[in-house]
């Protein structure tokens, strides 16, 4: 069953100099080790992002409270994205940094998707967590409010 969150479901310690950005639905959890993919097992996960321009807030329920992890943005230009035929676009969007624990922990987020690389500290395997957007079927697209 598809868990959707909305805009009115702000953290409750969140400054209010956050904005919302988006809803994403877990949908792949890969770990890269040796040169092989393989895939991980996940739970149904929905994330909930927040930005004040600076700092991205990756927050998520876990046993029914709020956790989040800050991410420092490092580039709002745009995202590559691969397209079908191989070739990158760059969409509008942003990717941010978290080095906590000496874990190095990258995010790209566009409208449509979330990309979360993980690197732990002297380890020759990173963790790729996928999300794609969810849009509340009450809601329009920015797209279409254009």
């Amino acid at each position: 069953m598809l868990v959707t969150a909305v805009a009115q479901d702000r953290p409750e310690n969140l400054p209010v100099s956050y904005r919302y950005i988006g809803s994403y639905q877990l949908n792949s959890k890969l770990r890269v080790e040796n040169g092989a993919a393989q895939a991980v097992v996940i739970s149904p996960l929905v994330y909930r992002v927040f930005s004040d321009g600076m700092e991205v807030r990756v927050y998520c329920k876990i046993s029914g409270e709020d956790s989040f992890t800050a991410y420092e943005i490092y580039r709002s230009d745009g995202v590559g994205v691969a397209k079908n035929m191989g070739e990158i676009e760059v969409v509008a969007g942003v990717q941010a940094r978290n080095t906590k624990g000496g874990m190095l922990r990258q995010i790209s987020v566009t409208r449509n998707s979330l990309t979360m690389v993980k690197m732990p500290p002297r380890s020759h395997r990173v963790m790729i967590t996928r999300a794609m957007v969810i849009t509340p079927p009450e809601k329009s697209t920015i797209a279409d409010e254009k």
